[in-house]
């Protein structure tokens, strides 16, 4: 099965990786994390600059609070097992991004129009927990096109998105997905009324991210508001 996903991420850079983690985890992660969206997420709404002006809306938890309140989850996204699995299924090794408080951040959609719009990662990889989701009228479904890399100098949005159509998928709640983030436009498409979407997100890093330089503009916008 995991060389199979391994294909298949080769191919749409996307893969569902649910099944590769335990039940009991994927429980322990949901409980730790909606327990720290429940207590500390912090209401943003906000326009990237580097990503054409496209809109974040929503509620966020930060890194450094999540390493606090939810321990069990902070150790998972350093476990050796997982990074294994995870680079397996990308096809060659990830180590945990070089930037500490891009490692994990967690989100809460759950006004109408919340979105966390088109963009990219700072690193190659995203590991995606969606912990809860609406149904797919409701919004709040993964959109994204393959093979863009990002101009932070000229972005251009707008044009990538008159010339390709993006694959457009419902994720439900439970599932677990691979994403190729740093060549990938990608984006969760807004609300369509007021229902709740909490995600997880764990970045990591290809070899080649380690030592180039980066900038985290994305990150920042979000965190300070």
């Amino acid at each position: 099965m995991i060389f199979a996903l391994r294909e298949c991420f080769a191919r749409d850079g996307f893969a569902d990786v649910t099944a590769l983690i335990p039940p009991n985890v994927r429980a322990g992660v949901r409980a730790e994390v909606t327990a720290a969206l429940d207590a500390h997420a912090v209401r943003r709404d906000v326009r990237v600059a580097v990503t054409s002006g496209t809109p974040r809306r929503y509620r966020v938890v930060d890194r450094g609070t999540l390493a606090a309140a939810c321990p069990a989850t902070a150790r998972v996204y350093r476990s050796p097992h997982l990074l294994t699995l995870v680079g397996i299924v990308a096809g060659q090794p990830v180590v945990p991004v070089p930037y500490v408080a891009e490692e994990l951040i967690a989100t809460r959609l759950e006004i109408a129009g919340d979105t966390h719009g088109w963009h990219w990662d700072d690193y190659a990889f995203a590991l995606v927990w969606v912990l809860s989701a609406p149904a797919a009228r409701d919004g709040a479904a993964l959109e994204y096109i393959t093979g863009v890399p990002w101009n932070k100098a000229e972005p251009n949005v707008e044009a990538i998105l008159a010339q390709r159509e993006p694959v457009r998928a419902h994720i439900a709640a439970g599932t677990l997905y691979l994403l190729r983030t740093d060549t990938t436009l990608h984006r969760i498409t807004p609300l369509e009324r007021d229902v709740r979407r909490d995600a997880l997100c764990f970045s990591y890093a290809a070899a080649a991210d380690i030592h180039r330089p980066v900038t985290h503009e994305s990150l920042e916008t979000i965190l300070t508001g």
